[in-house]
């Protein structure tokens, strides 16, 4: 903090609280119900990935899913991952499901990652390498493709997927966090935000996504884990999010901050009428 911002939070901690920011969990609770209720019919999302997926070759349908969602900016590592993937053995367990960015008008930092991209894998050979482009998705549509890419879509969308943030460094991670809250497996940042709620070999792995060949270890690991279904490894990741880090706990956390400060403005008007 003191190299951030200049301030110095331990030599006077009771002047700073440090609050996370919240997540919708009834954003994610609500996806993983309709998911696991079957309502693929019923939903325009689910029937769009299913859309998707049914797309690709038919060789890679019964295929899990690399799931990421942020922007198309290199410091998302969008592209690492896409590259790391395609230049692996990834790419023949899985496919690889990217949400995010101005697909139609991109902006620079944009067109720098999707012509990475395009190098990896050419628009032409996507459906037969299993590369999904989705673009820019609303939050409630992003959640329900994950919660899809874990508990599957019946003959459409094979489920034990994971979610993977690439980014070469993550202050806190709120997609990564919604990817938790959902019960994914997930590879993350070994540092920032991330390092402190990831439970690493249990929830998801940690490791250097900067390094193409930790990222793909650390990819290869996940998916193994997110093989065995286990569903308490699912709910510790759930209840480690509900417990820290919903909207709720955030205004639990500032309520008391706010409620001091009132206090000591009110104190200091009682103390200068008085003088």
């Amino acid at each position: 903090m003191r190299s951030l911002v200049g301030v110095d939070i331990d030599s006077v901690p009771e002047r700073h609280t440090i609050v996370a920011e919240g997540v919708d969990l009834e954003v994610v609770d609500r996806a993983v119900a309709l998911v696991s209720a079957g309502a693929t019919d019923a939903d325009p999302a689910l029937r769009e990935l299913a859309y998707l997926v049914g797309g690709l070759a038919p060789d890679r349908r019964d295929l899990p899913l690399i799931v990421s969602v942020g922007r198309m900016h290199r410091v998302k590592g969008m592209a690492t991952l896409a590259e790391t993937w395609a230049g692996s053995a990834l790419s023949e367990r899985a496919n690889l499901l990217i949400i995010g960015g101005d697909l139609e008008n991109p902006s620079l930092d944009e067109r720098e990652q999707l012509d990475r991209i395009e190098l990896a894998v050419p628009s032409a050979e996507r459906a037969t390498r299993g590369l999904i482009l989705a673009g820019h998705r609303p939050n409630d549509i992003a959640a329900r493709w994950v919660a899809a890419a874990r508990l599957g879509i019946p003959g459409r969308v094979s489920g034990q997927g994971v979610y993977v943030c690439a980014s070469i460094k993550e202050e806190f991670g709120i997609a990564l966090l919604e990817a938790l809250a959902t019960g994914m497996v997930v590879v993350a940042p070994d540092g920032g935000g991330p390092a402190t709620y990831v439970a690493d070999q249990d929830t998801g792995f940690l490791t250097a996504t900067w390094d193409t060949l930790a990222l793909k270890e650390a990819t290869h690991r996940a998916l193994d884990r997110a093989a065995l279904a286990d569903p308490a490894i699912a709910e510790r990741a759930r209840t480690m999010v509900a417990e820290r880090f919903t909207i709720q706990a955030m205004a639990a956390a500032l309520a008391p901050v706010y409620r001091r400060v009132a206090e000591q403005e009110a104190e200091l008007v009682r103390a200068a009428g008085a003088a």
